[in-house]
């Protein structure tokens, strides 16, 4: 998928539903350049609905093209806007013409001043990256906003085309279209253009339609680690700090270290790289949680109650938490070209949640060795039951029973034959033998697949094992534990400690 812009500080967001009733008095005609300026006023009153997607859609490329279109006066399409009685003026449509012009002339492409008080000065890395990225790519096609508004000043620095250019660009406006109703038609409204221009995909309409409930509430405030637009600002400040604390601490959790590809460490974050990704945190919720309250959340504490079940899940999936299993990324949930794969990673969410409620952590750690090495040489099967069930909601049950089934053969001291014809019981039509590729092999070069699995395979056998269990250690979740108990008289030297995964030193060692 292509790396997109993220615009989202650009237009603030807002309750549309702020009143019932919109204002059909003092209506603005156009919008032009100098008022989408950091201080403009009119850039201050812009609004977006509380409920509409990130404005990030748009690609370095997109931008640039239409940038161009402003400048060589090509057709721009109408802004459609609504007002209420406060006088808040929310787009319908427009959102990202109007915020890749904001970027434009605010050079702020995401790691500018308007984007740095959005996300309280916590921009995430690979906005700035990119951020940097669009800057170079679009002074170096169409030049900056700020050498546009110089050329008007002092037009003998420049080209006689390059001023020319200058002059229409202060003199663009923004036709604009307005809609005439309450907030039930400028929803309405909303909701039928944008579904037209791109759908708003299935898991985006849940998570629009609880954006007051818990669901919505938390999974907006992990995916964005409780910064940006506060959908949780109406409950009292405790409670709305209590909420970003966790949320940032599960999205750390969740997104460090940051994963880049091709690998080439070890150390990669749970969930991949896309730590803004709404719907895989929307559906791990759901499978952390067993009771989701549906109802609006007065007062914070159903939101508060969703955070900290997910937190404690995943802390026992891999954190340094006395109880964390400290489950290896690499192994459990990416694939062995480095690809992150969800299906695997909820499966195993499923599956911790159940040895833990079934006090089964002993026993899986019993096995844990075979168990890794069992699961990393056949990940290709768990990669074809996914695809027998032809979607990773689907799968993720299926998967953590077949985990199961696996561990628990391996209680019962079963070899690897035997395992393979059992999960052959519940899935016939796969196939125990690995298909190996054709076209990539043909291909001399290395891709970021090919490279990341030539890392891996090499980095695997040699990464830090745990000295109880034997199985792979990650960054994030490891403990050092002595040898020799202390006591029986060890003492703490490096002779005597050991890199352990937590649970292994506080549980399943006592």
């Amino acid at each position: 998928m292509a790396k997109t812009l993220n615009m989202d500080a650009m237009i603030s967001r807002a309750d549309f539903s702020v009143d019932k009733t919109n204002s059909g008095t003092n209506r603005i005609s156009q919008i032009k350049v100098s008022d989408l300026k950091e201080d403009g006023l009119l850039r201050t009153l812009l609004k977006k609905p509380d409920f509409q997607r990130e404005t990030r859609d748009w690609s370095i490329s997109q931008v640039i093209n239409f940038l161009e279109s402003i400048i060589e006066k090509h057709f721009i399409p109408a802004v459609i806007l609504w007002q209420n009685d406060a006088n808040d003026i929310f787009v319908i449509d427009g959102a990202h013409r109007l915020s890749a012009l904001m970027a434009w002339i605010n050079d702020d492409y995401g790691d500018g001043s308007i984007s740095l008080e959005f996300y309280g000065n916590r921009v995430p890395e690979e906005i700035i990256e990119y951020a940097q990225t669009a800057r170079k790519e679009i002074k170096k096609s169409i030049g900056s906003y700020s050498e546009y508004v110089d050329a008007v000043k002092n037009p003998q620095k420049y080209t006689e085309d390059f001023v020319k250019k200058a002059r229409g660009l202060e003199l663009f406006s923004f036709v604009i279209q307005w809609i005439d109703g309450d907030v039930s038609v400028a929803e309405q409204s909303f909701l039928n253009i944008n579904q037209k221009a791109v759908p708003i995909s299935p898991v985006e309409m849940m998570i629009l339609k609880a954006r007051n409930k818990p669901l919505g509430i938390a999974t907006r405030a992990i995916a964005y680690s409780g910064n940006g637009y506060k959908y949780w600002k109406h409950f009292s400040t405790d409670k709305q700090e209590e909420i970003e604390r966790i949320a940032n601490e599960i999205n750390n959790i969740l997104f460090l270290p940051k994963t880049k590809t091709p690998i080439s460490t070890l150390d990669v974050s749970l969930a991949g790289k896309n730590k803004m990704d709404l719907s895989l945190v929307y559906d791990l919720i759901g499978y952390c949680n067993d009771d989701i309250a549906d109802t609006e959340d007065s007062n914070g504490e159903n939101t508060i109650k969703i955070l900290k079940t997910t937190r404690k899940v995943l802390q026992t999936l891999n954190s340094k938490e006395a109880g964390s299993l400290g489950l290896h990324p690499i192994v459990y949930f990416y694939s062995k070209k480095g690809n992150f794969k969800p299906a695997n990673f909820f499966a195993f969410v499923l599956f911790v949640k159940e040895i833990d409620s079934r006090n089964k952590k002993n026993d899986f750690t019993s096995i844990r060795k075979q168990f890794e090495e069992f699961i990393y040489k056949y990940d290709y099967i768990f990669d074809q039951i996914n695809r027998s069930h032809r979607s990773t909601k689907k799968s993720a049950v299926p998967l953590k029973d077949v985990y199961l089934l696996i561990m628990d053969d391996l209680l019962c001291c079963k070899d690897e034959q035997s395992i393979l014809q059992d999960i052959l019981v519940r899935y016939p039509k796969i196939s125990t033998v690995e298909n190996p590729e054709t076209t990539e092999s043909k291909n001399s070069d290395f891709n970021a697949n090919r490279k990341s699995e030539t890392y891996i395979s090499a980095a695997l056998p040699g990464c830090i094992k745990c000295g109880i269990c034997g199985g792979i250690v990650h960054v994030n979740s490891t403990s050092i534990d002595h040898i020799e108990r202390k006591s029986e008289g060890g003492i703490g030297i490096s002779q005597n400690g050991q890199v352990t995964h937590p649970y292994c030193n506080t549980g399943y060692k006592n």
